[in-house]
């Protein structure tokens, strides 16, 4: 097992997907990617400069504070941590991510945060586990 993806979202549940990750990676040498996908332009229904530019600005600051906060948990790996940080369907993104950089697992958390987010990303390790051709742990 070489290669462990874990999509995270600074939720707690990120949280235990990674100190799982990091335990396999701890036993098996393995490389960790920590991959954040934002899906947030969805929402964006009026396009305008101004509005594009605060999505921007946002989205650069949400994914540096939970990539930052993924390599302090996991600073022990050193350059086996890898980061990736992407935009688009969050399942998808995910799946296709794996089948593209040859993963041997993927580590999700059940749900991310907010009580909506967690509704709709209980969705995404649902569809992860069910549509990837790759082994997928849900960690509780």
């Amino acid at each position: 097992m070489k290669n462990i993806l874990v999509p995270i979202d600074g939720s707690q549940f990120s949280n235990l997907a990674m100190d799982k990750a990091k335990e396999f990676a701890d036993v098996f040498g393995s490389t960790v990617t920590l991959l954040y996908v934002d899906d947030s332009r969805q929402y964006i229904f009026n396009y305008n400069p101004e509005v594009e530019r605060r999505y921007n600005e946002m989205f650069k600051k949400v994914s540096k504070e939970v990539i930052e906060g993924g390599k302090k948990r996991l600073a022990d790996l050193g350059d086996r941590l890898k980061f990736e940080i992407k935009e688009g369907n969050i399942a998808n993104t995910i799946v296709d991510y794996a089948n593209e950089n040859d993963i041997d697992l993927i580590i999700i958390g059940p749900h991310g945060k907010g009580k909506i987010q967690r509704f709709l990303l209980g969705s995404v390790a649902n569809k992860v586990a069910t549509y990837s051709n790759k082994p997928v742990l849900i960690v509780r």
